[in-house]
């Protein structure tokens, strides 16, 4: 699989709460930043699906940019999202910026930020 199918994996289990596919798609040390500024680990992100916690109704990419450079490849993508968080309905015009590592010929995020878009 490319990176650009990669991406488009994860956007669909990160909608449909797909935690198995989140696992296999999350590098076991990956590190993400979201927009107010909190750290989390895979386990943690994976959690917050589990539990219910967070349960996104509607995410919507706007763009994608997809760079590759032999086992590593960065994504950006901008998307409008809907969510239900910790009970709050909340929705943002969002960047996701995506380090991937390829292992075993699969890719997985190994760190990410995600930030406000105006």
């Amino acid at each position: 699989m490319d990176l650009h199918a990669a991406e488009r994996q994860l956007q669909a289990a990160q909608r449909g709460g797909d935690v198995e596919s989140l696992d296999a798609l999350l590098h076991p040390r990956v590190v993400a930043a979201g927009p107010d500024g909190s750290i989390f680990s895979k386990e943690d992100d994976l959690e917050s699906y589990r539990s219910g916690a967070l349960r996104i109704t509607n995410l919507v990419e706007e763009s994608l940019d997809v760079q590759e450079d032999g086992e590593t490849g960065v994504t950006r993508t901008v998307a409008v999202v809907d969510a239900v968080q910790g009970g709050a309905v909340v929705s943002a015009r969002l960047l996701y910026t995506r380090l991937w590592v390829r292992e075993d010929g699969n890719w997985r995020v190994l760190a990410a930020t995600l930030a406000p878009v105006r």
